[in-house]
């Protein structure tokens, strides 16, 4: 087993974090990898940090760059990789040991294209219960061809949790072949399910591996995590780059009622985070209107909002969609600050 696996690591302000993501690689069973740490212009000590790794041992490289976003970090240590496998891991989070050696098992047996497995969130320490996670129920299952663009329609279900730019082991001269580097338009928001609707969508074989290797780190002050107006606008470029992709391909019926669900969902999500969060300290019938706002300058939101099925939605975002659509925004402060409570009780899927 001498495939090289290029693990990229995009750092911005993981100061705090950035020693548990690199010792996890360094810890990892299989030692035939290279970790490119890429810091994308950060405050602080993250530089500094990842030139002390990069001093420990010469697997790991290290660029520095003026601040970019996420996408900008990702395709700068990909233009840097030497590896025949290519995977992207957040600089606040961290893999299992034994990720590497399992996944390279795989890829020599199956060849796949890409190959992806589950993660899950941890807040404070605490495993935050309910994660969802892709519904297979064996230990592991290879997809070809039309399943692979099942898998891509499925990206945009938000409960099969398949949507990251992580968690995903692929094939560089499948992404070399089908242009899969992550889209330079974007900036942040929806970047990692952009780039997997266009890697499975792109699969001819793809693996699922049922295991939980990844360990994501909801972290409040991370850059989605933030309340910052901005992020509103990274996500709307994001879905309306999905909307001209499935556009072009002449797939948007195939992708449209997933779509429209995905969109409520991000509808839900700023108001939660951004314009209702407790931390937001504009008055109310500012929030109200810049919400209003958000949705009416937004064709993707109206459409959503007319045409979409909330179905499969649970019990919180229903009554949320039907207090948007019924414009009873004054109450949605109640909801965001039930959101918070819960999820710092460790019970509540952002």
């Amino acid at each position: 087993m001498d495939s090289l696996i290029s693990i990229i690591v995009p750092c911005f302000n993981v100061d705090l974090y950035l020693k548990d993501c690199v010792d996890s690689i360094l810890c990892q069973t299989y030692a035939h990898w290279e970790l490119i740490l890429v810091d994308d212009g950060s405050p602080g000590e993250t530089p500094f940090l990842c030139d002390q790794f990069a001093a420990t041992d010469k697997r790991i490289k290290v660029i520095h760059k003026s601040n970019g976003g996420l996408v900008s970090a990702r395709n700068a240590g990909y233009k840097a990789a030497k590896g025949q496998w290519i995977m992207y891991v957040d600089g606040d989070d961290w893999i299992a040991p034994e990720t590497c050696e399992v996944l390279i098992e795989k890829a020599i047996e199956h060849d796949p294209d890409v190959i992806f497995w589950n993660s899950q969130n941890v807040l404070n320490g605490k495993v935050i219960k309910g994660k969802y996670r892709w519904n297979c129920t064996g230990n592991e299952k290879v997809y070809l061809h039309e399943e692979c663009k099942d898998l891509a329609r499925n990206t945009l279900i938000y409960t099969s949790g398949i949507a990251t730019a992580y968690s995903k082991l692929l094939r560089k001269d499948f992404i070399e072949q089908n242009q899969l580097w992550h889209n330079p338009k974007l900036r942040q928001g929806a970047e990692g399910l952009e780039f997997s609707l266009r890697v499975f969508d792109a699969a001819k074989k793809a693996m699922f591996i049922n295991k939980t290797f990844y360990n994501y780190r909801y972290n409040e002050n991370s850059i989605s995590k933030t309340v910052d107006e901005k992020n509103t606008g990274y996500l709307v470029d994001c879905f309306k780059e999905i909307d001209l992709y499935i556009q072009r391909n002449n797939t948007r019926e195939y992708f449209l009622s997933a779509f429209h669900q995905r969109v409520m969902y991000v509808l839900i999500a700023i108001a939660m985070s951004t314009y209702f969060h407790p931390s937001n300290k504009d008055r109310l019938p500012v929030k109200i209107r810049k919400y209003k706002e958000v949705i009416y300058n937004n064709n993707i939101f109206k459409d959503a909002l007319a045409n979409g099925s909330v179905s499969e939605l649970d019990k919180f975002r229903k009554i949320t969609i039907y207090l948007i659509k019924h414009k009873f925004y004054f109450l949605l402060p109640v909801i965001s600050g039930a959101k918070q409570y819960l999820l710092g009780k460790g019970i509540f899927n952002y």
